[in-house]
């Protein structure tokens, strides 16, 4: 019988904006209308008083962002062991940014923090894979409440668009990661509400870009296994 290819699913891991179906709750905050993403970097980005503390940050951190979805874009979520790459590649930089932001104090800005931390999710899905964990490595994020609700915005804009990875993964597969769970709009609520000030937007335009950059080199120091899966066929 004539072998038949396997679909295959890259892993676009940070789109928040982008998940072509959305969850009920979060699709009540998209704006439709969002002007694309802009390059300027942070530090030259004037607030805008016409828009929102988290269109700003989506603007200072669009060309980091699209550096770390290519390097995300190029995992596979269809076979154990490309799957397993991803998840090593996140649990070398998500423990490392929720320490940071707990040691921080993100608690204190978000009360229902403990809820919102992932790295317990992640830590059993490597378990249930029988795929060690790799050393994570500690996250230096600037100091202060609005760097740290600009790292927490990384962190939750990616969990915004796991929900759409998880129905990507190969069935069978553990996936308590990628369905982790909290409501992204009370979480835009807090960071809008702390953030008014317009003042303090740099400084979490800062926080955001220490976080991407925990993730880029942790993508770029677990490369994606592809040669299980590039050609995985079914024969009958």
């Amino acid at each position: 019988m004539k072998a038949i290819a396997l679909p295959q699913s890259r892993a676009h891991i940070y789109r928040p904006f982008r998940s072509p179906k959305k969850d009920p709750e979060e699709a009540l905050t998209q704006d439709v209308s969002q002007p694309p993403a802009g390059q300027q970097d942070p530090a030259a980005a004037a607030p805008d008083a016409t828009r929102g503390i988290r269109w700003f940050l989506r603007d200072a951190t669009a060309a980091r962002h699209e550096v770390v979805d290519g390097l995300g874009s190029a995992h596979r979520l269809d076979t154990p062991e490309a799957y397993a790459a991803f998840l090593r590649a996140h649990a070398r930089a998500l423990p490392g940014v929720e320490q940071a932001l707990e040691a921080g104090g993100i608690a204190t800005s978000l009360p229902d923090w403990p809820a919102r931390a992932r790295r317990a999710a992640l830590a059993a899905d490597l378990d249930a894979l029988n795929t060690p964990a790799p050393a994570a490595a500690p996250a230096a994020l600037p100091q202060g409440e609005a760097a740290l609700l600009g790292a927490a915005y990384v962190l939750e804009g990616s969990r915004f668009g796991n929900g759409m990875l998880s129905k990507q993964v190969a069935e069978g597969l553990p996936r308590a990661y990628l369905s982790h769970r909290a409501s992204w709009p009370a979480f835009l609520a807090v960071l809008e509400a702390r953030l008014a000030d317009r003042a303090l937007w740099p400084a979490a335009a800062a926080g955001a870009l220490a976080a991407f950059d925990a993730f880029q080199a942790a993508l770029a120091a677990e490369p994606p296994t592809l040669a299980a899966s590039r050609d995985a066929t079914v024969h009958g």
